[in-house]
This record gives C-alpha cells, structure tokens and sequence, in this order.
C-alpha cells in the first residue's frame, strides 16, 4: 500500500465518510486498540445480548470502518444486510486497498451510534462480509444543528396527565429527551415547556416522532419531538438556539487537531 499524508487522511475521513454524524479525533499513527482507548469514554457499558438485534435493523446504515493498518482514517461504508453471524457491507469507493482482518467499525443508525471490533471474513460480488461481534457499544446519536441540555422538559397530556423528562438536546425545531417507557408513543400532540437555562424558556404544542431504547438503561427511552410553532414562537426557539449555541462554542477548547464526520 502507498504511504498516505496526514493531510490525505484528513481530506479522505472529511469527504468520504460525510453522513456518520459524529465527531472522532484524529488517528494519526495509533494502533486500533490505542484509538479505541481514546474514543471508549464517550460509549456507555458493553452489550453481549441481542446484537443482531440491534445492528440488523433493515435499513440501509452508514458505517465507517477502520483497518489495522495505522495510516488508515477509516473509509466510508454502507451496512447493507445481514445474514447468519455475518454483518455485509458495501462501499462507494473505488480501490480499497486496506486489509479489514482485524477492523474498528462505527454504524450510524439515526438515533444511535455502535462501535465494536469485528473480523472481515471474506468478499463476494463486491460485498464486504464481516463476523457478527459478540460485543458491541453504543451512544446516541447527535446532529450537527442540535445542542446538549440539561434540566427537565414537562410535558402535558390530554385529560391533564403530566410527565416530567430529562432534557437531552435542542434545535430550533425539535428536542429530544429521556423518560420512562410506554408513557408517550409515536405519533401523539402534547403540549411541552422547558427552559434554557441562562437564555429563558419555550412553549410550544409538540408531536412525538421517535421513541428508541436503543443503548438506554432498562425502564428509559430516549423520545424526540417536533415543535409546532407559530411565526413569533419559531424566532424565539431560534433565538433560544443560537444563545445556547454561543454558550456551547464558548467552552469548547481548541480541537483542531480534530476531524468532523458528519
């Protein structure tokens, strides 16, 4: 394999591996154990149960997948079924060269991503069959747009059932939280009011639009929602944004020697 410049693996994870969502600092010249090491602390416990489960989901996932090879930043691949302890994947680029005997593997799957190490067994029809791992970790999934919260969202129900949830992120159209289990379902208006704290607070009539478990500890979802906002409520929830945005920015240190995927 031709020697690759740091400045190479740069542009290769910014263009190829676009839609992970995630942010991963940069390899450099780290063994897959040691940049493990380094990206472990943002996952929760290990999962041994139910992996297929969670990872063969039928839908098309993005997946970036890291060789041994320690000048390799990970190439863009596409999780693209499953079969019997066989993970199969597919990639829109041309001429890989890497070796995935021994493989890091990020799969982003919208609400959640999953990383493990994994085998490659063997490639047929231009498709990448990988051994099902018997370990895997998770976290969930942030976009590029939202901002982490902390505090409590009230949520109030028809017949005035009230349910209090942990605040996790906000965009200026929607928020996501956590709450116990079997308490909202997909679909459903309520009314929502939070605060963010240090830039004020927001009410709006809300839709439920995703409830996943994924990766949550047992009894707990995580549950998203979509404000409906008049013209003067949406200016407010931008405003909300951009003021906890700047806070954000703020107390980020200077991580330039990391790499966006998004």
């Amino acid at each position: 394999m031709a020697m690759v410049t740091a400045r190479q693996i740069e542009q290769r994870i910014t263009k190829d591996n676009a839609e992970l969502g995630m942010i991963l600092p940069m390899r450099g010249m780290l063994s897959l154990v040691e940049y493990y090491e380094i990206i472990i602390g943002k996952f929760g416990d290990g999962i041994f149960d139910k992996i297929p489960d969670i990872l063969c989901t039928d839908k098309r996932c993005d997946a970036v997948i890291f060789s041994a090879d320690e000048t390799d930043g990970g190439t863009h691949f596409y999780l693209d079924g499953c079969e019997t302890d066989s993970l199969i994947f597919c990639s829109n680029a041309l001429g890989i060269e890497e070796d995935y005997k021994k493989s890091l593997i990020f799969i982003n799957q919208c609400d959640a991503i999953c990383m493990f190490f994994s085998d490659f067994k063997y490639l047929f029809k231009g498709r990448y069959y990988f051994d099902m791992p018997r370990l895997i970790y998770t976290r969930i999934s942030r976009g590029a747009k939202r901002v982490r919260l902390e505090g409590v969202i009230t949520l109030r129900k028809a017949g005035g059932v009230e349910i209090v949830g942990q605040l996790y992120d906000f965009s200026p159209t929607g928020v996501s939280f956590f709450v116990p289990q079997n308490v909202l379902r997909v679909g459903e208006n309520i009314l929502a009011e939070f605060t963010v704290d240090g830039c004020g607070g927001c009410e709006a009539i809300v839709n439920v639009v995703r409830i996943s478990t994924i990766g949550i500890p047992h009894g707990r979802c995580l549950a998203g929602i979509k404000m409906s906002l008049t013209r003067d409520q949406k200016i407010r929830a931008e405003q909300l944004y951009l003021c906890k945005k700047a806070d954000e920015i703020r107390r980020l240190p200077d991580y330039a020697t990391n790499t966006k995927i998004r």
